[in-house]
């Protein structure tokens, strides 16, 4: 058997995978129609022209487009696609400063500025994308801004706020009060220099200090500083004045007072210790760009327009309550606004038929309230950001006109505190059914005794026997002016903004030790009508004040 040799053939090898063919295909016909199109050598002068002019094209369109995209970037705009930023988009849309683009009041001048904005930038990006970004986000340290004379002073002039102390503001207002008449009055109040009034250490008239009265902005016409353990300067423990000779004087809260009679380690402990900060615009105008009202606020617009009736009983209460809970979403809130319907059914069942639409509306505009304040996806509701402007939604001015800054003299404490009258930069506020006058001028040297509001009551004794008789037919404790030296300046609504408080029943005689009694004869209310909880808080670690004999809560109004 002969052997047969079988020759085996190996396979072919499989054509190789042209990858994206659709793609190759489109470029080889795009290089075949480039091919037709007549050129001349590269290495010629009309070549070489030719890739100048190539080159010049696309890298002008490549800058332009460059240029225009980071503009875009820094406009609200852009700023507002991020879903993290609502809550300061919904309140920049709002301010005064809503024409104005992000990145000039955030972005620092220069190549350096912009370089630092661009890597904050990638850095939010990236908490963006692994959702690891702060709820809610927080406020820029002021540190990380550009200085004020770059921002704020480009168009307010500094001259034109603090000449002559500054310009004389009024500020009038509505407002109702939470009780079943939603009972609506007018708040009246004047913005002016200190150096108008005598109260408060102003200079004497004719003085050279009193040709250039201190207003609310001497703040910044001089070196102040201050230090403080937060970083948004919530609370502020120390501050120093910088005189024009060289000089400083130094004040310290209570709080942080070790030994009153020498209290300089307590000061070098603080600017050892604490931030320390120069007063600038952003210290009180801090939410310049960014305000918002108070719930409050933002109910008394609301009613004042008609949008929210004030038919509706205790309707400012109870907006007020529901706008300054704190809800997981939009439609939670919007469910517990709309309990409001249920309350007026169970309530007022028959306002709740007269009245369903004006029910309705109030509750359609309170949920858009809500919607405008707050935003809980990213933790923000009402009071997240307080304002540090004046003193109605947050301590503001009472960071350091509390009461409880005290002078150091000499290493010691003294007993001269930084001014907290409502004389230090307005008038006494004026409220009621309508305003009538309004005080500009300066005060008598009688009103310069510290508790005056409280005893100008005894000054009919001291007065000439002729005064007295014009003034017999009052009754002990009236409020009506006239026939007397008082109605010269005062008539009788700016009596009873005071009397009705229940004020005139405290005995300041006996406030240190014993003022929970004076806080109960009172009724409770009074306090609050000059005093801020941050007052009470320098003593107490809450509003509540407990005594062996009773238990007296002290509810506080900002």
């Amino acid at each position: 058997m002969s052997d047969q040799v079988t020759e085996q053939t190996e396979p072919a090898e499989p054509a190789p995978r042209v990858r994206f063919p659709r793609i190759r295909r489109l470029v080889e016909r795009i290089g075949r129609l480039l091919a037709r199109i007549p050129y001349p050598p590269l290495r010629s002068k009309r070549g070489m022209l030719l890739t100048f002019f190539l080159v010049a094209g696309f890298g002008s369109v490549i800058t332009i487009v460059g240029v225009m995209g980071i503009g875009f970037t820094e406009t609200a705009t852009f700023c507002g696609l991020c879903h993290t930023m609502n809550p300061e988009m919904k309140a920049y849309k709002t301010s005064s400063h809503s024409e104005l683009a992000c990145a000039e009041c955030h972005v620092k001048p220069g190549a350096l500025g912009w370089v630092e904005a661009k890597a904050a930038g990638s850095k939010q990006l990236f908490q963006l994308v692994t959702n690891t970004y702060p709820r809610p986000i927080p406020p820029p340290d002021h540190e990380d801004l550009p200085p004020v004379t770059d921002t704020c002073l480009r168009c307010h002039s500094l001259e034109s706020i603090t000449a002559n102390g500054g310009p004389v503001k009024l500020v009038l207002r509505p407002t109702y009060a939470q009780d079943k008449g939603n009972t609506r009055a007018v708040v009246a109040v004047v913005l002016r220099p200190v150096g108008l009034t005598s109260a408060d250490g102003s200079a004497e008239p004719g003085t050279a200090e009193s040709a250039n009265p201190r207003g609310v902005h001497w703040h910044v016409q001089q070196n102040v500083s201050y230090t403080s353990e937060d970083p948004r300067a919530q609370t502020i423990d120390s501050v120093k004045v910088t005189n024009a000779d060289g000089s400083t004087t130094d004040y310290i809260s209570a709080a942080k007072i070790g030994m009153s009679s020498d209290v300089a380690p307590d000061l070098t402990a603080l600017e050892s210790t604490e931030l320390v900060r120069t007063m600038d615009c952003l210290t009180c105008h801090n939410r310049a760009g960014h305000g918002t009202p108070t719930p409050a606020q933002a109910v008394d617009i609301e009613m004042s327009a008609g949008t929210i009736s004030p038919q509706l009983p205790y309707i400012k209460k109870n907006a007020v309550t529901l706008l300054e809970a704190d809800y997981a979403s939009i439609d939670a809130a919007n469910t517990a606004i709309e309990g409001l319907r249920t309350t007026y059914e169970t309530s007022y069942p028959v306002l709740s038929k007269t009245h369903s639409a004006k029910i309705d509306e109030a509750i359609t505009q309170i949920q858009k309230i809500y919607a405008s304040l707050a935003t809980p996806e990213m933790k923000v509701q009402a009071a997240t950001y307080p304002n540090n402007l004046g003193h109605q939604a947050g301590p503001g001015c009472f960071r350091c006109h509390d009461g409880a800054h005290f002078k150091v003299v000499d290493g010691k404490v003294g007993t001269e505190t930084i001014p907290s009258s409502c004389s230090t930069c307005h008038t006494f506020p004026q409220s009621g059914p309508s305003i009538t006058g309004l005080l500009l001028g300066g005060e008598p040297d009688s009103h310069k005794e510290k508790l005056w509001v409280f005893n100008h009551k005894d000054a009919a004794a001291a007065v000439a026997s002729e005064r007295n008789a014009r003034i017999a037919h009052l009754p002990a404790g009236s409020v009506e002016p006239k026939g007397t030296d008082c109605g010269t300046c005062h008539q009788r609504q700016y009596c009873e903004d005071c009397h009705t408080t229940g004020a005139i029943k405290v005995t300041h005689d006996e406030m240190l030790y014993n003022h929970a009694k004076s806080i109960r004869v009172s009724g409770g209310k009074a306090c609050a009508y000059c005093h801020q909880p941050v007052f009470c808080a320098t003593c107490h670690s809450g509003n509540p004040l407990d005594t062996p004999a009773d238990k007296t809560t002290v509810t506080a109004t900002s």
